[in-house]
């Protein structure tokens, strides 16, 4: 039950065909006395909170914890192509000095980076040097969320399987229903979990992605798309959960919206939209939503920025569970509740639809699968996002400098940034699209993730996600990437660092 028989096992296990990696992984968890509810949830990298720490920022702090120049560091790398390895080689005599449990391991991978002279420096400062060279090496792995041994959900639900002998298609669910803990729980009394939403529970939202025509699903449901903040709403009786994107509680922000939601004839778990509307209720822009969320007077907030709640899918209807059902199933169940998303009949044509959503105001379309269950947490080219033809892209602020002018006491420019693996990748600056409130609130909080500073530029932590839109990705002479006529759209709250744009998102776009 600790992590150097952990480290151990993925050593073992590495570099191997699946197959034979899922039966050496399951025979470890049964021999060794690992707790499978302790082990999986680290072998699932892909759903690994975010710790905020790249691959530079790695190299430092490991250099400074080893008491070694980063340039050997650099070497080591270069020449394993793995940072994990890097540190093996280091000392890759070292024993092991103290245990630490797979708990205390899972808390300090999950642990925001921060800076150097954060918590999370400290422990890592105390813990590592105490590990084997192996444990080490394997840390360093899944701490950057790069571990190289092809383990991703899919393997895990597959191991998961294999140990309790289930069919994957089983597993599968019941993982759509419950966190691995309980579903762990649940099959360690030889039980299956229950496959009903609770009232109160939080479910992650199915995500959509953008596709190009040639790839949207051939019987398809067709919503429009709105400019809003995604949010879950849980009705039983009189009482009403709001919960955003990310599983956090914002009733109090939206009363009105829970007011009309008590008036359904049914109770119910229902995924949607909420979006700002002018006085003759068409949409208005996105940026007023900042004051309902953000607002501690929220009556004020209320009256300043009226809101509209549409409803483009349910989880449950009364009694009923209704996930696994097909989507098109789905709307039928939930076809007499008011605040339904505008949806195209069905002989409409798809791109006309799209006409109509873009001159009423809306951001564009979601071209559905009709066939789809739904799959909570995942992406899927089921819900194909369909919007103008420019660049969006949700990207990471990684750099600021001060304003001019009358902006000279608040952050004017951001260098922003996509994922690619651990590290980020500048695609330029934005210095446009701000309002003053969003400079204030953008500098108060970016104040708080400062690195470094050097010539005027403030190196920060990232964090802080924008929705940007661009006309095009270009290339400068040196091949770097930037994007022409950058604007912010939105600041996005509402986002997981884990889920902005990639590097290949942008190299597609060129």
């Amino acid at each position: 039950m600790t992590w150097e028989i952990m480290s151990r096992m993925l050593e073992s296990n590495d570099s191997i065909a699946q197959t034979q990696q899922i039966n050496g992984i399951v025979r470890s968890l049964r021999n060794s006395g690992l707790l499978t509810n302790r082990v999986l949830p680290i072998l699932d990298k892909d759903n690994l909170p975010s710790n905020n720490i790249g691959l530079s920022r790695a190299k430092k702090w490991l250099a400074k914890i080893f008491e070694v120049f980063e340039s050997e560091i650099d070497g080591l790398y270069a020449a394993h192509n793995c940072l994990g390895s890097a540190i093996y080689y280091l000392e890759p005599s070292a024993e092991c000095k103290k245990q630490y449990s797979l708990k205390q391991v899972y808390d300090l991978l999950i642990m925001d980076t921060g800076t150097i002279d954060s918590n999370c420096f400290k422990l890592l400062e105390e813990i590592l040097p105490n590990m084997s060279a192996n444990a080490r090496q394997w840390f360093v792995r899944y701490w950057i969320r790069k571990p190289r041994n092809g383990i991703n959900e899919g393997i895990v639900t597959k191991i998961l399987a294999k140990q309790y002998n289930k069919p994957v298609k089983e597993v599968k669910k019941h993982l759509n229903f419950n966190s691995l803990d309980v579903v762990v729980y649940h099959y360690n009394q030889s039980k299956d979990p229950p496959c009903n939403l609770t009232h109160g529970k939080f479910v992650k939202p199915m995500l959509a992605k953008e596709v190009p025509m040639d790839k949207w699903p051939t019987n398809r449901i067709v919503d429009y798309k709105y400019d809003g903040n995604r949010y879950q709403i849980h009705k039983q009786g009189d009482n009403v959960i709001i919960f955003n994107r990310k599983g956090s509680i914002v009733t109090e922000q939206f009363q009105d919206v829970v007011e009309s939601v008590r008036e359904y004839y049914i109770d119910c778990i229902l995924d949607g939209e909420i979006y700002p509307i002018k006085d003759d209720g068409s949409p208005a822009e996105h940026k007023l939503m900042g004051t309902r969320v953000h607002s501690k007077d929220h009556a004020e907030a209320r009256e300043k920025v009226p809101v509209k709640w549409v409803i483009f899918d349910c989880l449950k209807i009364g009694l009923e569970t209704i996930m696994e059902l097909p989507y098109s199933k789905r709307v039928l169940k939930m076809s007499k509740l008011p605040d339904q998303a505008h949806r195209m009949a069905e002989d409409g044509d798809t791109l006309a639809f799209y006409n109509q959503a873009i001159n009423d105001g809306f951001e564009g379309i979601i071209v559905k699968d009709s066939s789809l269950p739904y799959e909570a947490g995942k992406r899927s080219i089921g819900w194909a996002k369909y919007k103008p033809p420019r660049i969006n892209l949700d990207v990471v602020i990684v750099k600021a400098k001060y304003g001019q002018g009358n902006r000279s006491n608040v952050f004017g420019t951001f260098e922003i940034a996509v994922k690619n693996d651990t590290e980020f990748v500048s695609v330029g600056s934005v210095g446009s699209g701000f309002s003053d409130e969003d400079l204030i609130k953008l500098t108060n909080t970016l104040r708080r993730n400062v690195i470094s500073f050097e010539n005027k530029t403030f190196e920060l932590a990232p964090k802080v996600i924008l929705e940007v839109t661009a006309d095009l990705v270009s290339r400068d002479e040196n091949n770097n990437l930037g994007l022409r006529f950058p604007r912010c759209i939105r600041i996005r709250d509402d986002k997981f660092v884990a889920d902005i744009n990639t590097l290949q998102d942008v190299e597609a776009l060129e």
